[in-house]
């Protein structure tokens, strides 16, 4: 069984196409941590639910952050095998379900990447948005001595030994970061992985609101793993 974490803000748009193309594939368990949506998310997520039994939801009443959504949802996943996809259909399920299979392969940590050779970006993001994705990467490799081209992609699978070892705090957009860090602490093998991925208008990063949360976060996990 594969548990998968979709976080989701404001998605009604997507969410429910998401879920559609999820319920082809066989023994995936999907928890969508609903996180202070004003726009009828989480009824379409409801809806989707009476039908389909391997779908729930878990509803924040205030906007906690992706970290603390994709922790919450975690709390209720029953796989072996777990991870999350954005909830703004930017990654297709067939690319998650890739980067789940790599770790049948062998790997703890499977992260789906935008920036390999073998990457395909249909719809890139705005110039601005790819200069600040570019000096956070910079900026995380730096402190975090972490050989990982994209931190920050939200496709990512892992074993459930992976999440109940170290202590993910971050309730931000860092907390890839700083779940990458803290297996690479681990000893845990990381690799990343190709994927398909399309820019969306809706994308609910405000990078000037971020920067400093981030920053922040990234500082206190590099202190953290160098203990």
């Amino acid at each position: 069984m594969i548990s998968i974490v979709i976080p989701a803000h404001n998605e009604a748009d997507e969410i429910g196409g998401l879920l559609e193309a999820f319920s082809a594939f066989a023994g995936v368990e999907l928890i969508v941590a609903e996180d202070a949506s004003t726009d009828g998310t989480p009824d379409i997520v409801r809806e989707f639910a009476l039908r389909n039994d391997n779908v729930m939801l878990t509803s924040s009443h205030t906007l906690a952050g992706k970290g603390a959504a994709v922790r919450r949802g975690l709390a209720l996943a029953t796989g072996d095998v777990l991870g999350f996809i954005d909830g703004d259909g930017s990654i297709h399920p067939r690319d998650f379900m890739r980067v789940a299979a790599a770790i049948n392969d062998g790997a703890d940590l499977a992260v789906g990447s935008r920036a390999l050779p073998t990457s395909i970006i249909v719809r890139p993001q705005p110039l601005s948005r790819r200069v600040s994705g570019a000096i956070y990467g910079l900026l995380a490799r730096a402190l975090l001595d972490i050989d990982i081209r994209d931190f920050q992609c939200g496709c990512k699978a892992f074993r459930r030994g992976v999440w109940t070892a170290p202590s993910v705090a971050c309730e931000g957009f860092a907390f890839d970061a700083e779940l990458i860090a803290k297996a690479h602490k681990q000893g845990f093998t990381i690799v990343e992985v190709p994927i398909t991925w399309s820019d969306k208008s809706n994308s609910k990063v405000n990078v000037a609101r971020q920067t400093l949360p981030m920053f922040k976060c990234l500082l206190k996990t590099r202190a953290e793993i160098r203990r």
